[in-house]
């Protein structure tokens, strides 16, 4: 198979009906009065799947349709983060303190996790409160409305392949901002860009294309040493806000600051693999 023909086998139409895929499944996952923590879960992990989607679709649409729906899931997907964030923080809790089997560590971080579970009860409550989810639901159903409107048909094919090319150009830049200044502002931005690059890909995947599941599972791999790296700094900043002896807290800080440079050595090591190309070799490479 060409290479390039192989490329460019992903129209845009095609991503459009998936992007709308997406944010049918998130709508069906929010619009219950209470949704679950596994329906938050679900709802935005659905709405990152549509925005990957629609920044393939930028050249296509131009950058006021593309900005201004890009904002519409950002917005929507937002009130769904705290109870997500929440879930998180107690999972991070409970996997270091399978670490601490006994002593003041482990005594501390029960006491954290106590304080986890009641925040994760609350930013629940705070959810159902405001109603948000419906609000969500509604501004995704008028977006999708929008989006079917779109004539696709007549775009040019290469107009994706620009997209993948800049989702990779910036998780790429992000890299190099990484090196520069390894801060935790700058690895979770890396993330983001990682994740949008992995769910981009997946529309060739789908298509066939030879090669990409493998450049997915090494941008997934990437993503979660990432994200476990960025649990553990919100961790370690929820533990400031905890009444704790400053030695039991400092032990405690000491040992998320070395599983932080195990992980973000291996995510560097990771990385310079998979943005080793240029972005347009990139594209052109995934069918070899």
């Amino acid at each position: 198979m060409n290479r390039r023909r192989a490329s460019r086998t992903v129209h845009a139409t095609t991503v459009r009906d998936a992007l709308l895929q997406h944010l049918e499944m998130a709508v069906k996952a929010i619009r219950a009065r209470h949704p679950s923590d596994a329906q938050i879960h679900k709802a935005r992990k659905e709405l990152k799947r549509a925005r990957a989607n629609l920044r393939l679709l930028r050249d296509a649409v131009g950058k006021p349709a593309y900005r201004r729906e890009n904002t519409v899931l950002r917005d929507a997907a937002r009130p769904l983060s705290g109870v997500r964030d929440a879930a998180v923080l107690l999972e991070t809790g409970g996997r270091l303190l399978n670490m601490a089997r006994h002593g003041s560590r482990r005594r501390f971080l029960l006491k954290v996790r106590r304080a986890l579970k009641q925040a994760r009860l609350e930013a629940r409550a705070e959810l159902c409160r405001i109603n948000a989810t419906r609000a969500s639901a509604a501004s995704l159903v008028a977006a999708a409305a929008r989006m079917r409107k779109w004539r696709l048909e007549r775009v040019n094919m290469s107009s994706v392949c620009s997209g993948l090319q800049r989702i990779y150009r910036r998780a790429q830049k992000a890299l190099a901002i990484v090196c520069a200044d390894p801060t935790p502002e700058n690895l979770h931005e890396w993330r983001k860009q990682v994740k949008y690059l992995s769910q981009a890909m997946g529309m060739w995947e789908a298509q066939g294309a030879d090669g990409v599941k493998e450049l997915i599972k090494c941008a997934d791999k990437l993503a979660d040493l990432l994200g476990t790296d960025h649990d553990l700094v919100v961790f370690e900043e929820r533990l400031e806000e905890l009444d704790a002896p400053n030695p039991i807290r400092l032990a405690v800080t000491r040992d998320i600051a070395k599983r932080r440079r195990i992980f973000r050595n291996e995510a560097l090591k990771s990385g310079h693999r998979l943005f080793k190309a240029k972005p347009r070799l990139f594209v052109l490479a995934m069918t070899p």
